[in-house]
């Protein structure tokens, strides 16, 4: 399988214009997407919380965490996911927020499709 990447737009909770963001990477091995804090800066986006992270080999950082307005292309809705503040130009689609949409990687067409929503009796 080969590497998903998308376009999306990205915006501040309380309105206002989004901006386009081709070529995303979906990592499915992130918990949360990635974003440049330059980039929710201009936004105006504010980190809610700090976290440390942690880089094999490299040791830990603190990033801020906050939430963005996130559409994904292809898709009509918006939703409010976490963002990671990264101090560099990395664009991370991560897990949380391929949940959020309903969506999953498609290995056979490598992009992105609905995941079925399964159910069991309470």
């Amino acid at each position: 399988m080969g590497f998903v990447y998308v376009n999306i737009q990205v915006g501040n909770q309380d309105g206002g214009d989004m901006i386009d963001i081709p070529n995303v990477l979906v990592d499915t091995g992130s918990a949360h997407t990635v974003l440049p804090a330059s980039l929710l800066s201009e936004l105006h986006v504010e980190p809610k919380d700090v976290v440390r992270v942690e880089f094999p080999g490299q040791g830990e950082v603190e990033w801020g965490v906050g939430q963005a307005n996130i559409r994904i292309a292809g898709h009509r809705q918006t939703w409010a996911c976490p963002v990671y503040f990264c101090p560099e130009e990395e664009y991370l689609l991560g897990a949380t927020t391929l949940e959020t949409f309903g969506l999953m990687v498609d290995p056979v067409e490598t992009g992105l499709m609905r995941k079925p929503v399964r159910a069991r009796p309470i």
